[in-house]
């Protein structure tokens, strides 16, 4: 088929795009109306019992805390606020719209990573150097790829080549299709009438440059929150380069520590609302991976301290446990139980690289080489198998079962 019939199926099913449900468009409404009150909400509101239902019960859940049980649906918008309310309904309703629409895409898998974002930008949004709402981060997050659904949908042979095809899902989207998921993305959301933050955050997640300009806080969120939500796990997209790892962390001032208290918070949180939000598979958590490769005793060796704890924030939130890199090589008390050594050579001069191969070769453990693909590494650490420095917990556990096999 070629590139401009998909292209007419792909511009054929936007221009019949579901519009959002009708309590939702209300609300929206109502909103945007500055001489609305809050009595106004509560009528739209109430007049879809389902929609006021989940609003209760998650205004009722442990993500707010409440000292007493809410029953109304007028103290639940006064709980919640506008803003909540308008998030809650677009969260719902989106979800509403997608189910509707043909598709044939890992929908599990979609939604698993959507609600990865979705929690992982609803974390992070507190510790940004620029005040975010953390409801508002949900649902940007919630929305992100939304285009990849509305792509399946139009063309779900062509567009199952891409997703299981290696290399940038962006320019494989664009060859095919001559559409990205995130133009499709903003067109939706756009058609919607939803806030422009929304739909440049679904346009801009995958472009750091713009993501990572002033003003742009919603869309550097929401890309590193993609960052997280392809660690945490899930192959529906590949985790970012280092690079881009660095600007989006300048962009958004958030620390290691940060990262890892969302990245410990989010399965949890993503049980929650996939829950709430009845989105089957959504709050799964990563694959499993056999324990013996899951939990290790692990050393990083490298001399660059930001590399260091960005890599060992990883293996924890993977389960292992992390051994002092000078004891390894020192062969200190417990070093004789070291299963993974992961390496980053580009730290290291030819000599050192030249004396770890050796020290390396006598040792147990498995070991892996941490640099970017296409990065030039000396040809003494080439035969070894290789990650990039921002990689998923299925990425490790494939490395490993490859040098089991």
């Amino acid at each position: 088929m070629s590139r401009d019939i998909l292209k007419a199926r792909i511009m054929t099913v936007m221009r019949n795009l579901p519009p959002m449900p009708q309590v939702t468009q209300k609300l929206l409404a109502v909103m945007r109306d500055e001489k609305s009150s809050a009595n106004d909400v509560t009528k739209v509101l109430s007049s879809d019992q389902a929609l006021a239902g989940k609003v209760l019960k998650l205004v009722n859940s442990s993500f707010y805390g409440v000292p007493q049980e809410i029953t109304t649906i007028s103290r639940a918008v006064v709980m919640l606020g506008f803003t909540g309310v308008r998030n809650l309904a677009l969260g719902f309703g989106s979800v509403e719209v997608l189910r509707k629409m043909t598709q044939n895409l890992d929908v599990e898998g979609f939604w698993s990573h959507a609600m990865a974002n979705a929690v992982a930008c609803q974390s992070l949004a507190p510790y940004a150097n620029r005040r975010t709402d953390p409801e508002e981060a949900f649902i940007a997050g919630l929305m992100h790829d939304i285009g990849a659904y509305v792509l399946a949908s139009a063309v779900p042979e062509k567009y199952k080549e891409i997703m299981e095809a290696e290399g940038d899902i962006m320019q494989l989207e664009r060859d095919a299709t001559g559409f990205t998921h995130a133009q499709i993305g903003q067109g939706l959301i756009q058609f919607w009438g939803l806030p422009e933050a929304f739909s440049d955050a679904a346009r801009y997640h995958h472009d750091v440059k713009n993501a990572c300009e002033e003003g742009n806080t919603l869309t550097a969120l929401v890309a590193m929150a993609d960052v997280l939500a392809c660690i945490h796990g899930g192959n529906f997209e590949a985790p970012a380069t280092e690079e881009n790892l660095s600007r989006l962390i300048s962009t958004t001032g958030i620390s290691n520590e940060q990262f890892q208290s969302a990245l410990l918070s989010m399965d949890q949180k993503m049980e929650d609302m996939a829950a709430f939000m009845a989105i089957s598979g959504a709050g799964r958590a990563a694959d499993a991976l056999p324990e013996a490769i899951e939990k290790r005793i692990s050393c990083v060796v490298t001399t660059d301290q930001d590399r260091r704890e960005w890599v060992e924030t990883l293996l924890k939130h993977f389960g292992h446990e992390l051994f002092p890199m000078d004891a390894y090589f020192n062969q200190g008390a417990g070093s004789e139980s070291v299963e993974l050594v992961l390496v980053d050579p580009q730290c290291l001069t030819a000599q050192q690289i030249d004396r770890l191969t050796k020290y390396l070769a006598t040792q147990s453990a498995d070991v892996v080489m941490l640099y970017e693909r296409g990065t030039s590494v000396p040809e003494a650490v080439q035969s070894y198998p290789n990650l990039g420095f921002v990689f998923s917990r299925q990425d490790l556990g494939k490395v490993l079962m490859a040098q089991k096999a």
